[in-house]
């Protein structure tokens, strides 16, 4: 798989004497942050090539005036910059640096920018320039890495995503490193007849869930005062629900396609309702996102009306099952398997094995393996 450029600095006797002395170690502050807001008498192939070495200074002020001269610097100039025969790592950084769509723009058609830097922008860059970047059929063809990026980019169109998936099947591109791209392409070949939402619908949807604005717990405070998704489901305001309502109706128009991509790019309230979807292509995507969040896994833990593969999936998530919250759901949750509750049962503090062997929802036979334990351990007090 196709990597992110790591960028170093180019060789001091690459520039032009006025340009080594602004960048000797011992350079006086004042001439780098000269050099740094472009005040040298400098051609402007030069300038870049200097504020590029620049930007790894360790004085921050250095690098700050840096980023602020390149991304307000005059935009002819950067846009012809843009399409010249600069080093690799320069379009690079340039391209991270001034966000400038006339500049990303002459990046992306610049045959001397790396398939690596098309591939960091197709992740993140807008739906015209995605285009742009889904175009070039060269490129993809040597870097089908792009593809799984432009899939990832809310902002991508969905008629472009399934042109290039048309198009890597027609030139049998091998898909197969990109798990979510490929459960795409499943839902694709498997439902490919059914209506859906138009793509401008669909557009709709993702721009609504990108911009919202979801709360990020990490660690144990991510799992206080546990409940199950239906819990919190039925504790949400009127509001909430109304909401809820309105964007389920929409989610249920969707095939199933769209229904895995918004898997991957939605917001905490469309996981919800795609993880109660009746197919597994559909919520196995949903617990397989990278979006997913720790007080999410502990809230369909704590849920038996979760599909046995959801559970079974994230009992087997080592990332997950090193909090305790979420060890106790799973080992009260019937539909984690016996193996793997038998396991967790083994971390259990004695009060929550005292409260599992008294357990009607569990199978008998791990009440029983929650019995002798317990008793063991109090034995041992």
């Amino acid at each position: 798989m196709l990597e992110s450029l790591k960028n170093t600095p180019l060789p001091l006797e690459s520039f032009p004497p006025m340009a080594q002395k602004a960048l000797q170690p011992e350079t006086p502050k004042p001439m780098k942050m000269m050099a740094a807001n472009g005040a040298l008498p400098l051609p402007p192939d030069t300038l870049i090539l200097l504020w590029y070495q620049l930007s790894f200074e360790s004085d921050p002020e250095i690098r700050g005036a840096v980023t602020e001269t390149v991304r307000t610097f005059d935009e002819a100039i950067m846009v012809d910059l843009a399409s010249r025969d600069l080093p690799e790592s320069v379009i690079d950084w340039l391209s991270k640096t001034n966000t400038e769509n006339a500049v990303l723009e002459k990046i992306i058609l610049n045959p001397k920018t790396n398939d690596a830097t098309i591939m960091d922008l197709a992740a993140v860059t807008t739906r015209d320039l995605v285009d742009l970047i889904a175009a070039n059929q060269t490129r993809i063809m040597r870097a089908p890495d792009i593809i799984d990026k432009i899939y990832a980019n809310p902002a991508s169109r969905m008629a472009t995503v399934d042109k290039l998936v048309a198009f890597a099947k027609e030139h049998q591109l091998d898909l197969s490193p990109f798990k979510a791209l490929q459960d795409f392409i499943s839902a694709k070949d498997a439902h490919d007849d059914e209506p859906g939402l138009s793509d401008e619908e669909f557009e709709a949807v993702i721009a609504s869930s990108a911009a919202t604005v979801e709360k990020q717990e990490t660690g144990e405070a991510a799992l206080r005062n546990l409940k199950s998704l239906d819990e919190a489901d039925a504790d949400a305001s009127p509001e909430e629900q109304t909401k809820r309502i309105t964007r389920a109706q929409r989610i249920e128009r969707m095939n199933a396609p769209q229904r895995v991509r918004l898997a991957l790019m939605g917001d905490r309230e469309d996981r919800s309702i795609l993880l109660r979807d009746t197919r597994r292509i559909v919520y196995m995507s949903v617990i397989k996102s990278p979006k997913m969040s720790l007080g999410e896994v502990g809230q369909i833990c704590a849920s038996k009306s979760m599909p046995d593969e959801v559970i079974a999936y994230i009992a087997q998530r080592r990332d997950w099952v090193r909090y305790y919250p979420i060890v106790v759901a799973l080992v009260n949750n019937p539909k984690c398997p016996l193996s793997e509750s038998v396991g967790f049962m083994r971390q259990l503090r004695l009060n929550d094995l005292k409260n599992l062997q008294k357990s009607k929802s569990i199978p008998a036979q791990l009440a029983r393996q929650a019995q002798m334990m317990f008793k063991q351990k109090n034995e041992r007090k």
